[in-house]
């Protein structure tokens, strides 16, 4: 419930909120993702009791503008900051280790 109110609530902050360029609210969400792993120790909630999922359905909203707005073969900032920062091996190592906690 409380992720809820907190995604509404983000949504709302952004469609007020002067619009960033798209590297700079990508690397938002990708920082408030990763802060929320620095941040919680041991008795993490499950994912999709917090507003990770919804970050995470931004960055993929910003990639695919940011695709659309490129020429065909032409790579921009923010997947050469996805790929740069490993993003994608990064998830797959904090998913992996979160549904061993889980399955423990």
């Amino acid at each position: 419930m409380f992720s809820k109110f907190t995604s509404i609530l983000q949504h709302a902050v952004e469609a007020l909120a002067p619009s960033l360029p798209l590297q700079e609210d990508f690397v938002y969400h990708w920082k408030a993702i990763t802060h929320y792993y620095i941040e919680t120790s041991d008795d993490k909630a499950p994912v999709t009791d917090t507003n990770i999922p919804s970050h995470l359905e931004q960055m993929l909203d910003i990639l695919t503008q940011e695709e659309g707005e490129r020429e065909s073969g032409e790579t921009g900032p923010c997947m050469e900051y996805l790929l740069h920062h490993k993003i994608l091996e990064t998830l797959y190592t904090l998913g992996k280790a979160d549904v061993r906690q889980s399955s423990s």
